[in-house]
């Protein structure tokens, strides 16, 4: 940002690297900094993005009052609803004599429609487009949306503009591990959220020990599922277990603990997946999908597997059959899904955005509301 507006920072919190997919491309539309709370995370990604200055905060003085002090804007991909904001930096916005301001970057859209909808109570939230205001409207909380903006897929965007740097990382990463080169199957489980929706500890055993030898799989690991568990299963253990057991299988690669998406997409010929927002990503691809529907949803009727009607559904009892299945279905997917997966992902993200638009909006919303908070303090 420019010193006639605002002073940002993107910032990737403490087992969220992930995220990094999401704030990276923002810092590099903002220009401004990508921090990270662990310095483990840093050295992760310093390689990773070429065109975005990347850091750890000092942690003796990384609390409120520093970033107040420093910073005039925080991009987030954590919600933080005004309110809590405002707690938060409520007596130092008097101390500074100015407002700390956030913008709210989601990590993906996905059908899990209990975290986007509560964007509503963000200060600037960025919008995919709109299949997600449709679902907050469907909701009925779109009244409570002010300031936003429509980004479509910026990081669609941001991978075409590094995508030789970014495919030969992945490269030289994990596809290099493989014996031999042959089609790629991407599995790509969301984690044991609130609604346990993860399908890796259902249905993992079966699709590797099934596993032809003519295919390679990439299991793309949600960070959250080592480090959040459900009250009923020792996540953590199990997980370490499930890895440990395939990890010598030739034709299997983990990747675990890494942000990028898209060239790990673009190097997958078949993907399978349950409610991830990896999924929606894979359209723009417009290759077969596979779909793990752990709660027998129907796709034509239940929202939350809308995007199940991209692709073959397959319920729990037929994960052993799953490679049958995806042989019987290759030869008339594009026939069936085709128009289908192009139709969502326009209706998801909308048209390609430019990178100085987005921009100039983000600063534009930050003002507006600015603006509107500084004349209701007028009036009071």
């Amino acid at each position: 940002m420019t010193k006639k507006s605002f002073k940002g920072v993107a910032l990737v919190g403490d087992s969220q690297v992930n995220n990094a997919d999401h704030l990276g491309p923002i810092a590099a539309i903002m220009g401004i900094p990508l921090l990270f709370l662990n310095e483990s995370d840093t050295d992760l990604c310093k390689d990773i993005y070429p065109d975005i200055e990347i850091g750890t905060p000092p942690y003796s003085e990384f609390h409120a009052e520093y970033m107040i002090s420093t910073y005039d804007v925080l991009f987030l991909s954590d919600l933080w609803p005004q309110n809590k904001f405002e707690n938060t930096f409520g007596e130092l916005q008097i101390k500074y004599k100015k407002p700390m301001r956030h913008v709210f970057c989601p990590h993906g859209y996905s059908d899990k429609s209990y975290y986007l909808v509560d964007c509503v109570n963000e200060d600037v939230p960025l919008i995919y487009g709109q299949n997600m205001l449709d679902l907050l409207k469907e909701h009925h909380v779109d009244h409570l949306l002010k300031q936003h903006v429509i980004t479509g897929n910026y990081r669609y965007t941001y991978y075409k503009k590094h995508k030789e740097h970014f495919d030969k990382i992945v490269q030289e990463r994990y596809l290099s591990q493989f014996e031999k080169k042959q089609t790629t199957l991407l599995y790509a489980p969301t984690w044991m959220d609130m609604e346990e929706a993860s399908t890796f500890f259902d249905s993992l055993e079966a699709l590797l020990d099934q596993l032809p030898d003519e295919y390679n799989m990439i299991v793309k690991l949600h960070p959250r599922l080592e480090v959040h568990s459900c009250p009923e299963l020792d996540t953590a253990a199990l997980y370490h277990h499930l890895i440990g057991k395939y990890l010598k299988k030739k034709n299997v690669v983990f990747v675990e603990y890494f942000p990028l998406v898209f060239p790990l997409l673009a190097a997958t010929d078949i993907y399978i997946g349950d409610t991830t927002s990896v999924g929606y990503d894979f359209l723009i691809f417009n290759k077969p999908m596979f779909f793990l529907n752990k709660f027998r949803r129907d796709p034509k009727t239940d929202r939350n597997a809308y995007l199940f009607r991209a692709g073959v559904s397959v319920v729990p009892e037929d994960y052993k059959n799953l490679y049958k299945i995806i042989n019987a279905n290759l030869k008339k997917d594009q026939q069936l899904y085709s128009e289908v997966r192009k139709s969502i992902w326009d209706y998801t993200f909308g048209p390609e955005r430019d990178f100085k638009d987005i921009k100039e909006d983000i600063i534009t919303a930050l003002k507006e509301k600015l603006n509107a908070k500084t004349q209701s303090r007028k009036e009071k």
